[in-house]
C-alpha cells in the first residue's frame, strides 16, 4: 500500500514540475511554441490619437483673404493670368469648406451638442468594429478628441472611424444623389469561403423600403454630351470615395431584394485577408452608426507604453507566494510542505488555461488569480488542520464559494474589460481547481 502511494506521489510531483516548466519557462523549438498571453491595456502598448475639428470657416476665410490679398499684390506685378488662377483656386477652397461652414454657423451650445454626438457615434463605431479596449476623451469647448486604442489597430482604420461618414448612392454621370445615409438599414461584414477559390471579404448592405423604392424609380439612362441616351453608372460612395460601382441596370437588379453585396478583397494570405476584413469592419461600423455632425483631422499620433511592468508583477507574485508558503508552514508544520508546493502547479495550470482561452491579462486578472490561489490554499489548510478528508473539505469550501462563482459568471458578460477578465479568470480558476485538486493535490495530502 505504501509503495503504491509513493508511486502516486512521485507521479503527482512530476506533473507539478512538468506543468510548471511548460507554463513558466515555455516549450522551445527555435521559438516558444506556447500561445502568447493576450495582454490588456494595463500591460500592453497603446495607440493614442488626438483629433481636432477642421479649421473653422471664419478662420479659413481670414486666411483666404490674406492669401487673396498676397496673390493680388503679386498679380499686380506679374500680370492678369496669375490673378485669374488665384481666383479659381479660392473658388475651389470655398467649395471644399461647405461642411465646415455648416458647423460654424451654429450656437456654442449646439456646437457642444454636436461634439458630444460625434463622440458617442465614434464610440458606437469602435464597438461595432469589435475593438474591445478603447477610451475616448472629449474637450466640450474645442471639440478635440483623444482616442486610445490597442496598438495593433491600424491607423488607417482609426482615421476611417473618425471620418464624417457620408454614405451615398450616386449617379456618377450626373452626380445626382439617389440614396443618402438614411437609406441604409443595416450593414454586415462577412467572410465568404465557398463562392470563389479564394476567401473573399464581403460587406452586405441592407436598404430601407424607401431607398429600395427610390432605386427602382430612378432612371437608368442619361443624356451624354452629344445628347444621346446612354446607360448610367451607379456607385456607393463613402466621403467621396467609391466603394462599389456598376451599370445602373446591374446595380438595381443586384439590389432588387433590398440588399447589395460589396466584395472588398480576395486573398489566400492571412495577413492581407485580415487587413481587408478590418477595413470592411470599419466601413460597416460607419454605415451602421451614421454620419457625424463635425469633421475631424489628425493632430497627433503616438504609441504609449504601460506604466506597469510585467517584471514588477512577477516579483510581487513571488513575494506573495513565499508569504503563503511561510504561513502554511507556521500553521501546519511539515505536513504543509508538499501541499503548498502543489499550489505552484495549480497556478501554472491556471496561467496555461488563461493563455488558450484568450482571457485578457489585466490587473484585475492578476487579482482574480490571487483570489483562486488563496481559495485553493484555504482548502489545503482546512484539510490539514481539521478532521475531515480532503474530499469533504473540498466540497464544503466549494459550496461556500457558489455565490462568488455566480457573480464571476455575471462579470464575464460585463461590457467593461476589467470586470470581464476578472470574472473569466475566477470561472476558469474554479474549473481548473475542480480538475487539478482531486487528481494532484489530494495525493499530497495524506490523512
Amino acid at each position: 500500500m505504501k509503495k503504491n502511494y509513493t508511486l502516486k506521489l512521485v507521479l503527482a510531483m512530476l506533473i507539478v514540475v512538468l506543468v510548471s516548466l511548460v507554463s513558466f519557462v515555455g516549450v522551445y523549438k527555435g521559438k516558444n511554441l506556447l500561445k502568447e498571453y493576450t495582454l490588456g491595456k494595463d500591460f500592453s502598448q497603446r495607440k493614442v490619437a488626438t483629433y481636432s475639428i477642421v479649421q473653422s470657416e471664419e478662420q479659413a476665410s481670414d486666411n483666404n483673404q490674406n492669401q487673396v490679398s498676397e496673390e493680388n499684390d503679386n498679380a499686380t506685378q506679374e500680370g492678369s493670368e496669375t490673378e485669374d488662377a488665384s481666383s479659381e483656386e479660392n473658388k475651389d477652397t470655398e467649395s471644399g469648406n461647405q461642411d465646415t461652414q455648416a458647423n460654424e454657423n451654429v450656437s456654442p451650445e449646439q456646437k457642444r451638442e454636436n461634439y458630444k454626438n460625434a463622440k458617442n457615434n465614434i464610440s458606437k463605431r469602435l464597438t461595432a468594429m469589435k475593438s474591445e479596449e478603447y477610451d475616448i476623451r472629449l474637450d466640450d469647448e474645442t471639440g478635440k478628441l483623444v482616442i486610445e486604442v490597442p496598438a495593433d489597430l491600424n491607423s488607417t482604420y482609426l482615421s476611417q472611424i473618425v471620418s464624417k461618414g457620408k454614405v451615398q448612392i450616386k449617379n456618377t454621370n450626373t452626380n445626382e444623389v439617389i440614396v443618402d445615409g438614411n437609406g441604409f438599414k443595416d450593414a454586415l461584414t462577412k467572410m465568404d469561403t465557398t463562392t470563389y477559390s479564394k476567401p473573399i471579404v464581403v460587406i452586405n448592405l441592407k436598404f430601407t423600403n424607401d431607398a429600395k423604392k427610390k432605386l427602382n424609380e430612378t432612371s437608368r439612362v442619361y443624356n451624354n454630351e452629344e445628347g444621346k441616351e446612354t446607360e448610367a453608372s451607379f456607385a456607393v460612395t463613402l466621403d467621396g470615395e467609391t466603394l462599389y460601382t456598376d451599370t445602373a441596370t446591374t446595380f438595381i437588379d443586384s439590389a432588387n431584394n433590398g440588399q447589395l453585396d460589396l466584395v472588398l478583397g480576395q486573398s489566400d494570405e492571412g495577413e492581407a485577408l485580415q487587413e481587408d476584413y478590418q477595413r470592411a469592419l470599419a466601413i460597416t461600423a460607419i454605415i451602421k452608426c451614421g454620419e457625424i455632425p463635425v469633421e475631424y483631422e489628425i493632430e497627433a499620433l503616438e504609441l504609449v507604453s504601460s506604466n506597469i511592468k510585467a517584471k514588477s508583477v512577477v516579483i510581487v507574485a513571488i513575494i506573495i507566494g513565499i508569504a503563503i508558503f511561510i504561513f502554511d508552514i507556521i500553521k501546519c508544520k511539515k505536513r504543509a510542505i508538499l501541499p503548498a508546493m502543489s499550489l505552484i502547479g495549480y497556478v501554472a495550470l491556471v496561467l496555461l488555461v488563461l493563455r488558450y482561452t484568450n482571457v485578457k491579462i489585466t490587473l484585475f486578472t492578476s487579482l482574480a488569480v490571487l483570489i483562486v490561489t488563496l481559495l485553493n490554499n484555504n482548502i489545503i489548510i482546512k484539510t490539514l488542520s481539521g478532521d475531515k478528508s480532503f474530499n469533504e473539505a473540498f466540497i464544503k469550501e466549494l459550496i461556500t464559494f457558489i455565490p462568488c462563482f455566480i457573480i464571476a459568471i455575471v462579470f464575464c458578460c460585463a461590457p467593461y474589460l476589467q470586470l470581464a477578465s476578472f470574472g473569466m479568470t475566477i470561472f476558469w480558476g474554479v474549473i481548473t481547481m475542480c480538475i487539478y485538486n482531486p487528481l494532484v493535490t489530494r495525493i499530497f495530502i495524506k490523512k
